[in-house]
């Protein structure tokens, strides 16, 4: 499983408002209990308490908010949910929750190293002060050292600032109370002023009740902070990303009958990507967040196929650009751009794949994931994919397994046999896309494990 990542996700111009006391207020003989889910390669799991579900489906980075329980001792199970459709029991802790106390069960560590455990926060159930948030920090990065956390107004210099709390991995901090406003958090390997992560400007109102985590960094957009900040209101959570953080941009080259091409962003005149032949794909480019502004450009004719087409970037995600289409018999260009975002979460217990239907020629076709090459009495894992068309993060249970394409209600296969061995922890992406002097044999071009 991945490691439980709980961050502070802030969209400039906006608050993060959680809940204080009053959203997870208990009667005299209750307890409030949530899970945040934070571990970095773990599956979606579902929660048990004495074998009644809290939760089901968590994914990594949520939080299941507070959920109101009796007071009372309670056996909790966390079941992941495997591709093959069976929830395995991964963790099992006994707890005795209190009556007027909070408590949040958070899974750190990780799967394939088998760290995974239950961290409980405890506190109690009390009303945030009006005029005030309060924040309450976990090192929660098991690959990260000690860490100074330094809480400052924004133009605070870090050089001049004394750390507000020092932390080792599992450790967590009082709840703190703050005058509401706007904030930057920094983290510093502990002793030290070299900043790991920094939040730039966070705006926190008053009754704002967060528990933030310090999380291992598998975002896009940023290869410096190894850190991100997931913060759990009562109700759910969200993510804070360094300031530096971007998206990561790939560009893969689809038309089969097309030259080597340039891909240029935001009417730059030096190339993002020079030279990208078909069936390739350049490497992950870090972009800024927001929209940027493709171009498609064949320099051995000197000119445009595709001009200053927008292409809409969120922060820390990931984003294949994939150029379409085909040169028809005048030479005239017939080529698009299909930009998407493709989930690239590894998870320990399950491969994923993603596909894009890239192909002029194929029209809607079915794909089936079967044991061995016979499809005969098989149903597709995928019906109906069209041109176009994108899947991404399918996730497949570890092992042998082939892959056939045929055309949609055939069983005449037009791609494949091609048998894959999955791995778990491991990404595949292909592109069905036309041979390279366009038309059949069809072929997948692969972009991850599949190359």
């Amino acid at each position: 499983m991945k490691r439980w990542q709980i961050t502070m996700y802030v969209i400039l111009g906006f608050s993060l408002s959680g809940c204080g006391g009053g959203d997870s207020g208990n009667s005299h003989n209750q307890s409030a209990l949530r899970v945040i889910h934070a571990g970095a390669d773990a599956p979606k799991v579902n929660v048990l308490a004495n074998q009644s579900a809290l939760v089901e489906g968590l994914d990594y980075g949520d939080s299941s908010g507070f959920k109101k329980v009796n007071s009372q001792n309670y056996k909790v199970k966390v079941n992941a949910q495997l591709p093959d459709q069976t929830t395995p029991t991964v963790l099992t802790e006994d707890y005795n929750l209190k009556a007027e106390r909070n408590y949040s069960a958070i899974a750190l560590g990780s799967v394939a190293d088998n760290t995974l455990e239950v961290l409980v926060v405890e506190n109690s159930d009390s009303a945030v002060a009006n005029g005030y948030f309060r924040i309450q920090a976990v090192h929660g990065s098991p690959a990260v050292p000690a860490v100074d956390v330094y809480v400052t107004a924004p133009g605070d210099d870090v050089n001049s600032a004394s750390p507000t709390l020092t932390l080792s991995y599992r450790q967590f901090s009082d709840q703190l109370s703050v005058p509401a406003g706007d904030y930057r958090i920094r983290i510093t390997p502990e002793g030290t002023k070299t900043v790991l992560f920094d939040s730039g400007t966070v705006p926190l109102t008053s009754g704002t009740d967060l528990l933030v985590t310090a999380a291992p960094n598998i975002y896009g957009g940023n290869t410096t902070s190894p850190v991100v900040l997931v913060a759990a209101s009562g109700s759910g959570s969200s993510v804070i990303f360094d300031q530096s953080t971007g998206a990561d941009l790939r560009a893969v080259h689809g038309v089969a009958d097309a030259p080597a091409v340039n891909v240029l962003l935001n009417d730059s005149s030096m190339p993002a990507v020079a030279d990208l032949n078909y069936l390739n794909e350049s490497p992950f480019l870090q972009a800024p967040a927001g929209t940027q502004d493709v171009t498609v450009n064949v320099p051995s004719l000197s000119a445009d196929v595709l001009k200053n087409v927008p292409v809409s970037l969120e922060q820390g995600k990931f984003y294949n650009a994939i150029v379409l289409g085909s040169v028809d018999a005048s030479d005239a260009f017939d080529i698009e751009l299909l930009p998407f975002e493709e989930d690239r979460r590894t998870v320990a217990t399950e491969a994923k794949l993603s596909l894009v239907h890239g192909s002029v020629s194929a029209g809607t076709v079915d794909i089936y994931i079967t044991p061995t090459d016979d499809i005969s009495n098989a149903s597709p894992r995928i019906s109906n994919f069209a041109y176009r068309q994108t899947f991404t993060g399918f996730g497949l249970m570890p092992g042998e397994a082939v892959i056939s394409v045929t055309p949609a209600g055939s069983k005449t296969v037009a791609i494949g046999p091609l048998p894959v061995n999955f791995e778990g922890g491991k990404l595949y992406g292909a592109v069905a896309q036309d041979a390279k002097s366009g038309g059949t044999p069809l072929e997948l071009n692969g972009f991850d494990e599949l190359n």
